[in-house]
């Protein structure tokens, strides 16, 4: 029996009450090692199913595990090299749920070790320029620290910031894919640090893990989509729109690019939120009983809702002074931190 008769692939079917995995989540089993893309896995599906990987008599079929208050059922496969339940392994991995993931947990195990073996750490200060604009990409990156921003320079040389990327996030992927020559810079708004790999060594792993244009491709669709629903919302009368395809944060941006002056509303439920801008620079907000950066700081986590912007209606009060990037950074870094204090905080209890 060879090593990949030895790896089998655990799927999560039924989930209740589970504090580590969502519906669709794998794991890889290859004696004696346990695979998955969780910084934290569970011991009972595993302990569970070692028995069945040890036994080896059934190729596939379900398990069933729980601890306390909660349980979940898992279907499992055997993986060989021909044998189409590997075929449904690489189908998990691409699943539509796995889109919202960061790049590298959305790849098979074995592709993420590839290229993290192969991957260079590269660090950068803020304000270096991490990828020329009208240049062709040398390096595929994806952030593992910091946050980058994708800007365009126009006529009158002023930069203008179109968005920015996080921890998870990558670029560099369209000019090796295609060969073009880019469009715009990418520079670092903060230290940041990420894996990099040289466009001849990701071409070789393309290669090798044919999974790994799967996710690539599926991305690049899901970010035309998103592009396009955009454009659409920018040419409708009022800039009007769904904060499900305009994400607040390209919202500012847009803005402050066009420099306009107004008032943002946003919308979510029975809630109600007010940005005022002048040529651009956000100079006022409110959400309720929340005013300047909290409300900032609120909206920011919104993924749902309305927006219209009302032309030469701006706000009275003015409570936000400073540059509009870096106010919406700071908001960012400040839910970055709020996220991993309420991930600790859910482990500890």
């Amino acid at each position: 029996m060879d090593e990949a008769e030895k790896s089998w692939a655990l799927k999560a079917q039924e989930l209740n009450n589970c504090p580590f995995y969502t519906k669709g989540d794998s794991l890889q089993v290859q004696m004696p090692g346990v695979f998955g893309n969780q910084l934290a896995t569970c011991s009972m599906p595993v302990a569970t199913f070692i028995p069945y990987a040890m036994d080896g008599s059934r190729p596939e079929g379900q398990i069933e595990a729980g601890y306390k208050n909660c349980s979940c059922k898992w279907s499992y496969c055997q993986l060989t090299k021909l044998s189409r339940p590997a075929v449904q392994f690489e189908e998990v991995l691409t699943a539509e749920n796995q889109m919202s993931k960061p790049f590298l947990e959305q790849m098979p195990i074995a592709v993420a070790r590839a290229f993290r073996e192969r991957a260079t750490a590269m660090q950068y200060r803020t304000g270096d320029v991490i990828l020329k604009a009208h240049t062709t990409s040398t390096h595929f990156h994806v952030i593992v620290k910091g946050m980058v921003r994708i800007a365009s320079r126009g006529n009158d040389q002023r930069v203008l910031e179109l968005s920015v990327l996080r921890k998870g996030d990558c670029f560099g992927e369209m000019s090796i894919l295609t060969g073009a020559a880019t469009s715009n810079q990418v520079d670092a708004v903060e230290d940041c640090l990420t894996l990099s790999i040289a466009r001849e060594d990701f071409h070789k792993l393309l290669a090798e893990f044919p999974v790994l244009s799967i996710i690539l491709y599926r991305m690049l669709s899901k970010r035309i989509k998103a592009t396009n629903q955009k454009l659409a919302q920018l040419l409708s009368p009022g800039l009007s729109g769904d904060l499900r395809f305009f994400a607040f944060t390209d919202l500012v941006q847009t803005v402050l690019t066009a420099r306009m002056t107004g008032t943002l509303m946003v919308e979510q439920s029975q809630r109600r939120a007010r940005f005022g801008f002048r040529e651009g620079g956000l100079v006022h907000a409110s959400l309720g009983n929340l005013a300047g950066t909290l409300a900032v700081d609120e909206a920011l986590r919104w993924q749902s809702g309305s927006f219209r912007f009302h032309p030469d209606q701006l706000p009275a009060d003015l409570n936000l002074d400073g540059d509009t990037m870096a106010i919406l950074l700071e908001g960012l870094r400040r839910m970055d931190e709020s996220s991993i204090v309420e991930k600790a905080t859910d482990q500890a209890l």
